[in-house]
């Protein structure tokens, strides 16, 4: 394969967008709704490993490495292209969609009313919404990590367009659409061996992410233009900054903050996901987002050995990245 990296190492870079990505949010569902300082004060410093919903948080009920509802939806559409061989069959994964609207699990999980209001509209045919409170709902970008596991060249386009692609499905907003794009690409950057060492690294992946969100919608790029500006990127952080806690679930916001997380605590897959997972508000989302770059950027042999011991489904983590990187040449 050509490239910056072995095939080995691709291998462990697409395992580990997978797998942290679902350790991210199961860690991350344990607090969902609770502010910072409320998760602080139940869980201690930190959340470092797999518990129950804390009190007072959205879902109580949450049981210790269980998936979210974003979970779910991003394996589907892992399956769906492994299926398709590697391209996107629009068809295949509005049929998975729906199927999950009767799966006990999935609805167990704790799916939202937007969540739902989209994949509901999808299956009844009718269009998503373009001005409502859910138009802007980070779902349909968060799911889309799986796509940045695809072959594609330095360029990302491939991965790009398919993020976009599978977007459209429950949103018609292309604010969403440049969010997806630019989760997908920044994972299938790192996947294919792009490096954040020096701070001149760290500003051509912004500035690589900027323009890719401009082509799609201007509104976007501003947001992420605006990311966290008081943030020391070369310096590792010991604690989140203000600017990243207590996250909402609109695009515009929960995106570049996810990112923001990933990059100030991107030399450490766990301290990455631990600090998403305690950030406050939409945290199953943050640590899905953060997890899949994170382990798209170290690989999952950085991933440490209890999570993989506890998370739900392993088996099937395994078989869709081992599905995806069998579509490598």
């Amino acid at each position: 394969m050509k490239g910056k990296i072995s095939k080995d190492e691709l291998k462990d870079k697409i395992r580990g967008v997978i797998l942290a990505a679902a350790c991210g949010n199961s860690l991350g569902g344990s607090a969902i709704g609770l502010n910072h300082k409320e998760i602080l004060a139940t869980a201690g410093s930190s959340l470092r490993d797999f518990v129950p919903g804390l009190t007072r948080s959205v879902l109580p009920d949450h049981q210790a490495g269980e998936w979210l509802p974003e979970c779910f939806l991003a394996m589907e559409l892992a399956d769906s292209l492994a299926a398709s061989q590697g391209k996107f069959s629009r068809a295949d994964l509005k049929d998975r969609y729906i199927a999950l609207l009767s799966d006990k699990e999935f609805l167990a999980s704790g799916p939202g009313a937007q969540l739902l209001k989209g994949l509901r509209r999808m299956a009844d045919g009718v269009a998503p919404p373009d001005k409502s409170v859910g138009a802007l709902h980070v779902s349909a970008a968060s799911r889309s990590y799986p796509c940045a596991c695809l072959p594609d060249s330095d360029e990302g386009s491939r991965v790009a367009d398919t993020a976009v692609e599978q977007a459209s499905l429950t949103h018609l907003d292309k604010r969403v659409y440049a969010a997806a794009a630019v989760i997908a690409d920044s994972v299938g950057f790192f996947v294919r061996g792009a490096k954040l060492d020096t701070e001149e690294q760290v500003r051509e992946y912004v500035r690589r992410e900027h323009a890719l969100a401009e082509k799609i919608d201007p509104r976007f790029s501003e947001a992420w233009d605006d990311v966290a500006p008081d943030l020391d990127y070369m310096n590792p952080a010991d604690q989140l900054p203000y600017s990243l806690l207590n996250i909402g679930h609109e695009v515009n916001e929960l995106v570049p903050t996810a990112v923001g997380i990933f990059l100030i605590f991107r030399h450490n897959l766990e301290e990455a996901i631990c600090h998403a997972a305690v950030a406050g508000g939409e945290t199953d989302t943050l640590g899905i987002i953060v997890g899949a770059l994170a382990g798209g950027y170290h690989g999952a042999s950085q991933i440490p050995e209890r999570w993989l011991a506890k998370i739900a489904h392993r088996d099937r983590l395994e078989k869709a990245a081992d599905q995806l990187f069998d579509l490598w040449p």
